[in-house]
């Protein structure tokens, strides 16, 4: 948002004699966002989003008409979204221009996906050389959509029975990597969570319980948990956690072939090392809070 103009009015535009290929159309139909069955869905917010998006690398600011055009939003639409969204810090007019740009808070969050990409490249050689040791998988991964998400894996030269790969999902409840994501959550978001997975589990609701508060003892008591063939009767896994400095939150985990992987090797060699590297992760990536 200009500081010159903290209430920008709608920007005119002017239009490009040339699109790339990409911008020919809408990059979201606006009729087609929302399902009319879904209450959650606020489409007001997915416009603002689609707003954003709009923008291109190495391309300029952007005025009402061109963004109208790339959103398939009539231009009313766009100069009240616009408007938020300079006054929320993810646009800034030029009103000499009569155009926008992304703002501080939107580049801000493009910081923070920048250090989700930074992780990776920072975890993959330590991850690698477990791996090895090991003849594993070792994985790192998100929360996403109620699963667990690959964002990075590594495997073992004689890796028998296993196969997960970066966008791979495997369930929080009974992995190991998402038990220890669970017990390194917030109690609040933790339990928030559960009660949407408990539904999934039926009767058996108890008995995985019985196991995530055992991986949350022994997170408290290790530093990693197990899950031995509870997850796949034939994959025995440890998992532990790496929280950041700016608060993200991932789960590393190392799994194989339960007789690859016996539950003595996880205890006593296997957990202890996957701790070690997380604590490596983590150090690298720590950075001094901004003055």
């Amino acid at each position: 948002m200009s500081k010159t103009d903290p209430n920008p009015a709608p920007a005119k535009g002017r239009r490009r004699k040339a699109m790339d290929a990409g911008s020919a159309g809408p990059s979201v139909a606006p009729d087609d966002l929302k399902d009319s069955s879904d209450r959650q869905f606020v489409v007001a917010l997915a416009r603002g989003l689609d707003i954003l998006k709009a923008f291109r690398p190495r391309e300029g600011p952007l005025g009402n008409r061109e963004l109208s055009e790339r959103t398939g939003m009539p231009a009313a639409t766009v100069s009240r979204l616009a408007y938020t969204l300079c006054r929320l810090g993810y646009l800034e007019f030029n009103p000499r221009q009569e155009n926008y740009e992304l703002g501080s808070s939107t580049l801000a969050l493009g910081q923070v996906a920048l250090a989700r990409r930074n992780i990776r490249k920072v975890a993959a050689p330590l991850m690698q050389e477990l791996a090895d040791r090991s003849n594993g998988n070792v994985g790192l991964g998100i929360l996403h959509k109620r699963m667990m998400l690959y964002i990075e894996t590594c495997e073992g030269s004689g890796l028998i029975g296993l196969r997960l790969f970066n966008g791979s999902r495997i369930p929080v409840i009974t992995s190991a990597m998402g038990r220890a994501y669970l017990a390194r959550m917030e109690e609040g978001e933790r339990e928030r969570l559960l009660e949407v997975l408990q539904p999934q589990f039926g009767a058996d609701w108890a008995t995985a319980m019985v196991g995530l508060q055992k991986a949350m003892r022994d997170m408290d008591r290790y530093g990693f948990c197990t899950s031995l063939g509870e997850w796949q009767s034939y994959i025995h896994g440890a998992g532990t956690a790496i929280r950041l400095s700016d608060g993200s939150l991932y789960g590393l985990n190392l799994g194989g072939a339960a007789y690859l992987l016996p539950e003595r090797e996880l205890q006593e060699v296997y957990g202890p090392q996957l701790v070690e590297v997380a604590e490596k992760i983590r150090k690298a990536m720590s950075v001094p809070d901004e003055a």
